[in-house]
């Protein structure tokens, strides 16, 4: 029997979203390309109001906008969101990849939980609406009949802030698209260096800048390396402003002289190619539902270093340097080995490649659907 998905795409048509995808959107992407092509599924596009809806495409359902006040009294009253009676009899269940999780009366809902820092770490969440927002996520995600976790580490946070049963939890790893895979020929790899005005070889970081990040720390591991080390393998952090940034970007900016490179915003094809240039991939971040960012670079085949907390240390297995994010020294140290050891390096850049592939995108989907056929 078909089973038909509902399946949030409002992040992919959001103007404001689609054309600068965070991790969310990537997962929100790809998910939903594979779940298209299983014949025993139908995925039935589903938006949220507002400019995604003025960007949908015929065929997908609407719901009308749900500001805060509207989604507080469907939980409190235990009634469904506006438009849940027309949509339920369209589909056998509903995916909530984006937060966006709806009450809907006659059909199980199944949301994915990448991670609990609103709740667990509300200062690195966006401060606007701070407490009510939370108090919905909580009540909206606990209402939900199945949850899916992207790590295993995930599991134990979201059954103690989210008061989620353990038995109502599936873990379904993220993947990774093959173009990662790709060794890219040296001219393109030169041609995009050059773009960029950077030297051969340099640590990389690619990520949102935001405190957990931990970037403050990696420009003062940066900043401890020797000279010399210095003035051949500059930092380069690549990444779009987050909330709570503002020291970031003004030590970014004032970094410069020291060897630091800020790009904002940066085409994938261009990412994939400063990923492969790349002496070392620097990633100690205070916490991660998954780290997907490791995974593209054990792919690129960039030896990573990053954090021994969170879901990290699942991920990345032995095929990374793994160091206590808030040890300015262990980061520097790590770098530093990165330059003088190379053997050390190409090792874990041969145990990225392996790792990277246990990641798959198919095996996501595969183990969603399963998810959801367990739910109806």
């Amino acid at each position: 029997m078909t089973l038909r998905v509902g399946y949030s795409d409002t992040l992919l048509v959001d103007p404001q979203a689609r054309d600068s995808l965070d991790g969310i959107g990537i997962y929100t992407r790809e998910l939903r390309s594979r779940l298209a092509r299983n014949p025993e599924l139908r995925v039935v596009p589903v938006v949220m109001g507002g400019r995604a809806a003025r960007a949908s495409a015929p065929g997908t359902f609407v719901f009308p906008g749900c500001p805060p006040i509207v989604a507080a009294r469907s939980l409190l009253l235990g009634t469904q969101w506006p438009g849940g009676k027309e949509l339920s009899p369209r589909i056998d269940v509903y995916l909530a990849t984006d937060y966006r999780v709806p009450r809907l009366r006659d059909t199980p809902v199944c949301a994915t939980v990448f991670d609990a820092i609103p709740l667990s770490h509300p200062q690195w969440a966006n401060p606007h609406m701070r407490r009510s927002k939370n108090w919905i996520l909580r009540h909206s995600i606990g209402h939900a009949d199945h949850v899916l976790a992207i790590s295993h580490a995930m599991v134990a946070e979201i059954v103690e802030l989210y008061r989620i049963p353990a038995e109502r939890i599936s873990v379904t790893p993220l993947g990774i698209g093959e173009d990662w895979f790709v060794t890219l020929d040296a001219q393109r790899i030169d041609r995009v260096r050059d773009r960029y005005a950077l030297a051969a070889g340099y640590f990389l970081f690619v990520g949102t800048l935001q405190p957990r990040k931990n970037i403050a720390r990696i420009v003062e591991a940066y900043s401890r390396l020797p000279e010399q080390v210095r003035a051949a393998y500059q930092l380069v952090i690549v990444g779009k402003v987050g909330w709570s940034a503002g020291d970031i970007v003004e030590l970014l900016r004032g970094s410069a002289a020291l060897g630091v490179r800020w790009l904002e915003r940066v085409p994938d094809d261009d990412l994939r190619a400063l990923h492969q240039g790349a002496c070392a991939f620097v990633f100690p971040s205070l916490y991660e539902g998954f780290g997907l960012p490791v995974v593209e670079a054990f792919a690129s085949g960039a030896p990573v270093i990053t954090s021994t907390v969170t879901s990290l240390p699942e991920i990345a297995g032995d095929a990374a340097c793994l160091v206590d994010p808030t040890d300015v020294d262990a980061i520097a140290a790590a770098m530093q080995r990165m330059v003088d050891d190379s053997q050390w390096a190409n090792d874990l850049r041969a145990r990225g490649r392996l790792r990277a592939r246990v990641y798959s995108w198919d095996s996501c989907a595969a183990l969603t659907a399963a998810a959801l056929r367990d739910i109806v």
